[in-house]
């Protein structure tokens, strides 16, 4: 998948680059590949990859009307074409972050690795509000450590409150409403991300 955040040396070995974030949805067409804009807007100028994928076949655009309102927060998505996950090849990332518990399920599912790396956004903002990372500790380690122990139960069923509405097939008010809910949520997580707590 491209964006990942490790590089690949002459020798083989896998060189640490930044800190690595992966937005998931169903298609790539609508939610994460939004959030993707949000969050290298966000983190302009700071040591982070980010990049989106979905869970089915690639090779699509974002909807016009999705196209439309992107361009009203002034991100230019008229060429994005979707493109689908490699769950083999998902653990470079430091986090995963999906739109709905069920992406969390199929992620997990394939690759029972993943866990606990793998959260809904939702769920990510309030699990940062209670486990602040460490400095000079990188975040993916951290997350293995700190979260193991994050309940199973987090993935069962879904959630108004863990669970960001798609909104393909609707009108253009309900692209802004994803894209003012993704802004929030993507504000905290900076703002918890890059001002981690001292050893």
């Amino acid at each position: 998948m491209q964006g990942t955040p490790y590089a690949h040396e002459g020798d083989g070995t896998v060189a640490r680059r930044s800190t690595g974030i992966l937005f998931v949805c169903t298609a790539n067409q609508c939610r994460s590949v939004m959030a993707e804009a949000v969050a290298r807007r966000r983190f302009a100028g700071m040591p982070f990859v980010f990049d989106s994928a979905g869970l089915i076949e690639g090779g699509r655009p974002m909807p016009p009307v999705g196209v439309q309102v992107a361009g009203e927060w002034g991100f230019d998505l008229a060429s994005h074409v979707s493109k689908r996950a490699d769950t083999r090849r998902l653990r470079g990332w430091d986090v995963i972050l999906t739109m709905t518990r069920e992406h969390v399920r199929e992620l997990v599912a394939a690759d029972p690795e993943l866990w606990p790396r793998v959260f809904t956004l939702p769920q990510f903002v309030r699990w940062l509000d209670d486990h602040r990372p460490r400095r000079h500790v990188l975040l993916g380690e951290w997350i293995d450590m700190v979260g193991a122990d994050r309940p199973r139960s987090e993935m069962i069923g879904s959630s108004a409150q863990d669970d960001i509405e798609d909104p393909v097939d609707e009108p253009a008010e309900a692209w802004r409403d994803l894209v003012a809910e993704l802004t929030r949520e993507i504000d905290r997580i900076a703002r918890r991300l890059t001002t981690p707590s001292s050893p």
